[in-house]
């Protein structure tokens, strides 16, 4: 016991910056089962596409020639296809955030490591969060190569400055989604189960979000609520930036109201998982049964 103690303590002094550690192991580990499931990440890259095609075929079937021109003159965007895959990213990526820190605990609570974490000088709330930095950077990976094949087939071009402050904007706002994410993943703690309640928080997300169509088509309660989720934010900011509408807020006034629900998300997210996992120790349920 002395020779492991001594050990853990010479693994500490050896980490100048054990969060930046912490976080690049993961990244890296994250990018390793990734590379495992090669199918899996040309699906991610390549649903939005599927989508963009579905719905750009039903506007052509109903209104022929004219559907581009009708859509420019109702969103103001040159390029369906780069409204309806910046929509789909967005969707995908959300929808990935909100199931990943929840999955991974099940996950690691079926093959007997969930309760390992416990055992290291890292905070579990910490590496969690971690987990959704890693794919928040996966996600506008993905995000880039699919905008980057917009781009390269657009008819209308678009600065640097733009795609970069795009980037920009979809990372901060896939953040306050590992919030959410760790309200699942102390219901997961709780009652070993995730698909439901991230099933049902993506549906919500995804109908309020605005990712395919604008949010003017809802009543004005529903437009308020949807004010609520960063991933409206992210979604109006994002089409703007490419010629869409902004609606009664500027780009910059969403930017700062999307860091305030990042913070708030954030913050109620840990609250309530450490509440959670706290009576979890008390009672004995960390583990998978």
């Amino acid at each position: 016991m002395y020779l492991c103690t001594i050990r853990v303590r010479d693994l500490q002094k050896k980490a100048r910056f054990p969060i930046f550690s912490l976080a690049l192991g993961i990244l890296a580990k994250e990018l390793k089962i990734m590379s495992r499931y090669i199918g899996s990440l040309l699906l991610v890259l390549f649903i939005p596409f599927g989508m963009s095609g579905l719905y750009l075929g039903v506007g052509y079937a109903l209104a022929g020639e004219k559907s581009f021109s009708n859509f420019q003159a109702n969103t103001g965007v040159a390029t369906p296809l780069a409204y309806f895959v910046v929509g789909g990213v967005l969707m995908i990526a959300s929808m990935v955030m909100i199931e990943n820190a929840s999955s991974i605990i099940r996950e690691e609570q079926l093959i007997g490591t969930f309760e390992l974490h416990y055992l290291t000088p890292n905070s579990p709330v910490l590496t969690w969060m971690l987990h959704a930095f890693a794919w928040s950077i996966l996600m506008v990976i993905v995000f880039a190569v699919d905008i980057s094949i917009v781009l390269a087939t657009a008819i209308v071009g678009y600065d640097y400055l733009t795609v970069f402050l795009i980037f920009l904007v979809v990372f901060i706002g896939l953040i306050p989604l590992a919030g959410l994410g760790l309200v699942i993943a102390a219901l997961t703690i709780r009652f070993k189960e995730v698909y439901a309640v991230s099933s049902t928080i993506n549906a919500f997300i995804s109908m309020l979000s605005g990712f395919y169509y604008p949010l003017e088509i809802f009543p004005r309660i529903v437009q308020a609520v949807a004010q609520l989720l960063p991933t409206t934010h992210v979604s109006i900011i994002t089409k703007t930036l490419i010629g869409a509408s902004s609606g009664q807020l500027s780009v910059g006034d969403r930017i700062l109201v999307m860091v305030l629900l990042a913070f708030l998300y954030l913050t109620f997210g840990k609250t309530i998982y450490q509440r959670w996992e706290n009576e979890a120790r008390k009672r004995g349920e960390l583990s998978k049964y």
